[in-house]
């Protein structure tokens, strides 16, 4: 029933049942943006594929807030994301392409090179990237689209990998 008081106000995401939750002590609650105007007894609907956080008084019958929800990030851990860690292989005969790689790729927050070294060979055709923990698809497309890379599911059989979430293997 609360879903149908807040759809007269607002669009709701249709593919997913909400999360559904009850303010019990704000106290806890406080320190957080979000919960800054709530009281006890809000409820909070959570739609967690839709990404979407709704603070919604029903004693008012009013949407108090909303907000993009980030799932998985403790507010206050916001600025210590954990970083996404690279290996870039030269996978061709030019001397120092690793580090051109590097470069191109030095704008993208939140992450850190841990090794660069070439390849078992050094005769690809194309630039590969994998995303070794399936775990960063929109980095790995935006990695792919910067370097004019192409983007597979597993490291070539002759490859290793130790520590990287992602691994580049450079061809130029």
């Amino acid at each position: 029933s609360i879903t149908s008081q807040i759809r007269k106000y607002m669009e709701l995401p249709n593919e997913e049942e909400p999360t559904l939750a009850t303010i019990t002590d704000i106290n806890k609650l406080k320190d957080q943006d979000f919960f800054k105007k709530a009281k006890n007894g809000d409820k909070v609907l959570i739609y967690a594929k839709a990404r979407k956080a709704i603070l919604y008084r029903p004693s008012g019958n009013k949407v108090i807030e909303f907000a993009p929800l980030i799932l998985g990030v403790n507010q206050q851990s916001q600025n210590q994301i954990q970083e996404t860690k690279i290996a870039i292989y030269n996978g061709s005969k030019k001397v120092g392409l690793t580090n051109e790689i590097e470069k191109q790729i030095s704008d993208f927050k939140n992450i850190k090179i841990v090794s660069k070294e070439n390849a078992k060979k050094n005769n690809y055709n194309e630039t590969i990237i994998v995303d070794l923990t399936g775990k960063n698809e929109e980095l790995t497309k935006q990695i792919s689209e910067k370097i004019n890379g192409k983007i597979t599911k597993e490291i070539p059989k002759e490859e290793t990998v130790s520590e990287a979430d992602i691994l580049i293997i450079a061809a130029k």
